[in-house]
């Protein structure tokens, strides 16, 4: 007998399920990008218990009657597609009803919907695929649909979803992407009956980007004038010079009414704003692209996420010329103030070594950073086994040692003192914190608020006094010391997100190493302002360190090479 069998159509809608529905979040997609594509201009999302026990979306689009009610429950149904050659050039966001049976096929689901002439509603209500009732209901015109108990029937893919902060927070982005995407839209979104916010229909993109991250978000932002190049329209909202974040998390690229990943884009955009962010640093903001659907495919992922492009260097070409001429259109005036104040770190010349060893220099960074330095000069003791040089560049102190020439890396031996003295303060209970001089109130995306909702006691052993403000706000009062002089925000977001991609959670010591190693990271990175005691200062903390010769990444401190070796490079 053959091995070969036929899947049943419950088993084989639980498998076109896992290609659509991934978590609540991608509910929540399918539905509401539904609802837009049946006209939509009034669309309520509600969910509990991160998605997991409700999601419910309601609309006031063009409805159903209830032959197609009942039809675009049928795997393969939908009326945005005729033939094969219509999949090319789709200008909807789904296929009406495609993602509706896979989603039903895994939870209690509910259909209320009444077209915009009919005279009474039709709701239908299925269990696990099956169809348990089809009844006539009041309702409405527009489409409601409610998923309950989402996998319910399939708990092994139930197991694997996150807490209910982690995916209430997957919700709250989805919906951030679908109103960018869509500001003619008004949009609602409800979480355990309470609202979390409400983005009014508009025609200005701008007014749309206020109502979702804030004015501070805004003004963090300049605007990307309309332009058009090789076919292909851009628009939008993008950072001002220095103003970034390490991930992607708040860079949205719309594409033909779409949020998308597209790799020519992110490329794009990171190599045209070159040295107007730290490295590192991503662009913030909404880049709106309109170009012809036949140079694109957004089928090659199931939930259209990404797209292929059939010309990607067209594309990457319009971004980067596009901001490139946003960035160069600054007042002119603001360019030149930068220009004069731009300081080149002078080369060191062999014949004045030595004279410099004496002097004070700055390295090209500002002088934020300062280990605490007592008022007279440390004087030698036994264990300090160098003679201080000079600087050299902006990122080294150079040293002879009794062996042979060596080379401080001063970020690195800053991050190794300050995560030793870090982490003996944090084991004894007595963290130092700088109060800052009024509270900060800090509006994050919701993937970073629910990480530090959840790691609030680790941080406050590190030294960040904050507390939740409502929403996905902070109020912090203080910040470890060594951060005093940081940015607040940016210091709180890079902590979070170097946390986040560990993968680790609580206060155990993997997690408070982590979050140590973080802070000193972020700390040693603001620069350091060269002076010999300082450097004298700076070489004594490390060789008191239990590590001194690696910075908690790994990376050496210092580099020597010997007498012997030396001779060998001159060919004595």
């Amino acid at each position: 007998m053959g091995k070969i069998r036929l899947l049943t159509d419950e088993v084989a809608s639980q498998v076109a399920a896992g290609e659509v529905v991934e978590r609540p979040a991608s509910v929540v997609k399918e539905l509401v990008e539904n609802s837009i594509d049946a006209g939509a201009r009034r669309i309520t999302v509600e969910f509990a218990r991160g998605g997991g026990q409700l999601i419910r979306v309601t609309d006031d689009g063009a409805g159903m009657d209830r032959e197609d009610a009942i039809l675009c429950l049928e795997r393969h149904a939908t009326s945005k597609i005729r033939s094969a050659e219509d999949l090319s050039v789709v200008a909807t966001m789904g296929f009406r009803g495609e993602a509706l049976p896979s989603i039903a096929s895994v939870s209690r689901f509910i259909l209320a919907t009444r077209s915009r002439d009919g005279e009474t509603g039709t709701e239908i209500k299925i269990a696990g695929g099956k169809i348990e009732s089809v009844s006539d209901c009041g309702v409405a015109p527009g489409t409601s649909i409610e998923v309950n108990s989402l996998f319910f029937n399939v708990p092994a893919r139930k197991k694997f979803l996150r807490g209910e902060e982690t995916e209430a927070a997957h919700i709250i982005y989805q919906m951030q992407s679908l109103a960018i995407a869509h500001p003619e839209v008004t949009m609602t979104l409800l979480r355990e009956g309470r609202s979390i916010w409400k983005a009014g229909g508009t025609s200005d993109h701008g007014v749309r980007v206020v109502d979702l991250f804030g004015a501070d978000y805004m003004r963090r932002l300049m605007v990307l004038e309309a332009s058009e190049e090789n076919g292909i329209k851009l628009e939008g909202y993008l950072s001002k010079p220095g103003e970034g974040r390490p991930d992607r998390d708040q860079q949205f690229v719309v594409l033909n009414r779409r949020v998308v990943q597209c790799p020519a884009v992110f490329r794009a955009l990171r190599e045209a704003y070159g040295d107007a962010l730290p490295r590192g640093r991503q662009p913030l903001g909404v880049l709106r692209v309109s170009m012809d659907p036949l140079a694109f495919d957004c089928n090659v992922h199931p939930a259209k996420r990404e797209v292929r492009l059939h010309r990607p260097e067209l594309l990457k070409q319009a971004v980067y010329l596009a901001v490139r001429r946003m960035l160069e259109s600054l007042n002119s005036s603001t360019r030149s103030a930068a220009t004069e104040t731009r300081v080149e770190s002078p080369r060191l010349e062999l014949s004045s070594i030595a004279a410099t060893s004496h002097s004070s220099r700055s390295f090209a960074r500002p002088p934020q950073m300062e280990l605490p330095v007592p008022d007279l000069i440390i004087p030698d003791t036994p264990e300090e086994r160098f003679q201080i040089i000079g600087p050299l560049g902006a990122h080294w102190i150079i040293l002879e040692g009794k062996d042979g020439l060596v080379l401080l890396d001063v970020r690195a031996a800053s991050e190794r003192i300050l995560f030793e003295n870090l982490r003996r303060e944090a084991a004894s209970g007595n963290a130092s914190s700088q109060n800052l001089l009024l509270p900060s109130l800090i509006d994050l995306a919701p993937k970073d608020a629910v990480w530090i909702s959840e790691n609030l006691e680790a941080l406050r052993s590190t030294g960040f006094h904050l507390e939740p403000f409502g929403g996905d706000s902070f109020k912090v009062e203080a910040v470890p010391a060594c951060l005093a002089s940081s940015d607040v925000r940016n210091a709180l977001l890079d902590v979070c997100l170097s946390l986040r991609s560990t993968g680790l959670m609580g206060s155990s010591q993997p997690v408070m190493d982590a979050l140590i190693r973080s802070v000193s990271r972020f700390a040693s990175s603001n620069g350091f302002q060269y002076g010999e005691q300082r450097a004298r200062h700076l070489v004594n903390e490390l060789l008191k360190c239990e590590l001194p010769y690696a910075c908690p990444q790994g990376r050496p401190t210092l580099i020597q090479w010997s007498f012997s070796e030396l001779e060998r490079k001159f060919g004595r």
